[in-house]
């Protein structure tokens, strides 16, 4: 079981690091959106809504990401003083009574939020818009479907940890 829950790990490791590059082709949008705009007087609204789309899904595809190098906010004025044992317990806990449940509800009603996007052809509300946006909304359950995986991962490699292994770091 360790061992499928590393896999997964690595897979949306890959997905992440893969996302994380389409922030350079964002920058190169932004840059181009603002040159036409203020040095040539011009606009594009295909090129203004790739920015959001692209933004969308670097945003929803680096969530389970950020949860697999446990690089995710965290309120920890408590937790940082927990040992190692209970950092793990809590995390289980955490993941499994409140994470995977918000998840399991986005996917829900993310999954209906897309269907009917896709059902209607949805598009840019904006004259000349980039076509078929339900492909963006598709990433929300996409990125829950993920980051349950990862949860279930992470559960299965939190309680599998040996105490040498949970002293020396959190997360993988």
């Amino acid at each position: 079981m360790r061992a499928l829950a590393v896999r997964i790990e690595k897979l949306v490791t890959i997905i992440g690091t893969v996302s994380s590059w389409s922030i350079g082709v964002l920058l190169v949008a932004i840059v181009a959106q603002v040159s036409f705009r203020y040095a040539l007087g011009m606009t594009n609204t295909m090129l203004e809504d790739s920015l959001w789309y692209l933004f969308s899904g670097t945003l929803v595809l680096g969530l389970s990401y950020t949860m697999t190098h446990d690089a995710h906010v965290r309120v920890d004025f408590l937790y940082q003083r927990y040992s190692a044992k209970t950092k793990r317990i809590v995390d289980i806990f955490g993941i499994a009574l409140f994470l995977m449940p918000l998840y399991a509800f986005l996917l829900w009603h993310g999954w209906d939020y897309t269907a009917n996007s896709f059902a209607i052809n949805e598009s840019s509300p904006n004259p000349g818009g980039m076509p078929w946006l339900w492909i963006v909304k598709g990433l929300l359950p996409l990125s829950c479907l993920l980051l349950l995986v990862e949860s279930v991962a992470r559960i299965v490699l939190l309680a599998t940890q040996p105490n040498e292994e949970a002293d020396a770091t959190h997360g993988s």
